[in-house]
């Protein structure tokens, strides 16, 4: 493409609004049914339809879409949460049951089968939302955040359980001493649960505290779905001992993982036979093994089911972003080789109908939109798009040549912390530079 030279703020850009939002279709909010994980859902931005988030599933080596299923077709559903404002989290998939949220009503919704109109659930008065689920492995109730806005002052966030099945009626309330709660997450056999809770004035980046507890069966006289017993703060904390955790995980052997910056890094931790914390990695690394999350639904870290001990993991180190599989007990991360990806999110652990583990995640890079890809972790089929983003690439925007895109480069400086004067202390600061390319 040959450059054109122009004065400083008159230069003619290719591109046109209407080409760029045409063109800004997203992929995300990836699922992997634990009961199917052959399959793998995503949601989908659709511009053209209004903007709705739709829900959509195929086998995960499926490349033809052959096994593709637009799961809520009528464009009165668009699965999206406002808990939080910024929701995330807004489904989930397990068993013969699609758990969601619908954004016209903020109401929560089961779809029991591909041909079946969704059903609501939960309690149906306005001001009730809900996000981040877990279904009990009963299939019976799906755990949740709710947010309530019927009450006075400030919206009271609570952790719930609410039945899939019989007649809309009162949640079962978990969890409500706290001032928000996040991520639940059961052990595989159903018995346990855990999940993050903290308060004001923190943000979950600053303090968050990991609860734990037994889970225990309904009475079945319909007077709750469930209740919690033994609970009990696993990590964390909001006084002197401050830590931020994330991404609560059990394995299949029901040890429980988690990521916490205590180190002054998120690093991975996991609970050992006794009870105790222990580093999953030799010594702390100055890496970071998740990010601030503004929604929910996060995803960097998982067990690999079938290999005992270990986790696959997205980490930023070095100024890379990195993928690997982490052995918690000899503390080795092999790295898994990207081909030139630069963001990678959404992560999720599939298998192929051969049998072979198979990562799923949203990857992309600076000339390329993120989009959904497999990651054979035994190498067999290597990485493959598997979903294509909005724009797989540059030139899919109104003609725009590749090389007319800034790509960044990682740098590094000196410089000094608040308040800037001769006590101030110096350290090393982190940026990408964009240089220009027309």
């Amino acid at each position: 493409m040959p450059v054109t030279v122009a004065p400083y703020g008159s230069w003619e850009s290719p591109l046109t609004a209407e080409a760029v939002a045409v063109a800004s279709s997203s992929v995300g909010s990836v699922v992997v049914d634990p009961t199917d994980p052959t399959r793998v859902y995503w949601l989908e931005s659709r511009p053209s339809e209004g903007g709705r988030y739709v829900l959509l599933s195929k086998l995960v080596d499926d490349y033809d879409d052959s096994t593709l299923i637009n799961h809520l077709p009528d464009t009165k559903w668009n699965v999206r949460t406002a808990v939080h404002e910024y929701g995330g989290g807004a489904y989930t998939a397990y068993g013969k049951a699609i758990v969601f949220v619908n954004w016209a009503d903020q109401g929560l919704y089961v779809l029991e089968n591909k041909s079946s109109e969704p059903r609501r659930i939960g309690e149906q008065e306005e001001g009730v939302r809900y996000a981040s689920f877990a279904v009990h492995p009963s299939g019976e109730y799906v755990v949740c955040v709710r947010e309530d806005h019927r009450v006075e002052g400030e919206a009271k966030n609570t952790l719930v359980a609410v039945r899939l099945g019989g007649e809309p009626g009162r949640d079962t309330v978990l969890f409500d001493r706290s001032d928000f709660v996040s991520s639940p997450v059961f052990g595989s056999d159903g018995s346990e649960i855990a999940f993050i809770t903290w308060n004001h004035p923190d943000m979950n980046w600053d303090a968050t505290v990991l609860r734990r507890a037994r889970v225990v069966a309904s009475p079945g006289d319909g007077s709750s779905a469930c209740t919690l017993e033994a609970l009990a703060e696993v990590a964390g904390g909001e006084g002197q001992q401050r830590e931020s955790i994330y991404q609560p995980r059990f394995d299949d052997q029901g040890s429980l993982h988690f990521i916490g910056d205590r180190s002054g890094f998120w690093n991975p931790y996991h609970v050992d036979g006794s009870g105790d914390v222990v580093q999953s990695l030799a010594k702390p690394m100055p890496a970071e093994f998740a990010e601030p999350e503004w929604a929910f639904g996060a995803s960097t870290f998982q067990p690999v089911s079938g290999r005992a001990s270990s986790m696959a993991v997205v980490f930023h180190l070095d100024d890379v972003t990195r993928l690997g599989i982490l052995n918690v007990e000899t503390h080795v991360i092999d790295d898994l080789p990207v081909p030139g990806w630069t963001a990678l999110s959404n992560l999720q652990l599939a298998q192929a109908r051969s049998g072979e583990p198979v990562l799923v995640l949203v990857a992309g890079s600076p000339t390329e939109s993120p989009a959904l890809y497999t990651y054979f972790i035994n190498g067999v089929g290597g990485q493959r798009l598997l979903v294509a983003g909005g724009t797989k690439a540059a030139g899919d925007v109104g003609g725009l040549d590749v090389g007319s895109i800034s790509v960044p480069r990682e740098i590094a400086f000196s410089t000094r912390l608040p308040p800037f004067d001769e006590q101030s202390k110096e350290v090393q600061a982190y940026a990408y530079y964009y240089p220009p390319a027309n």
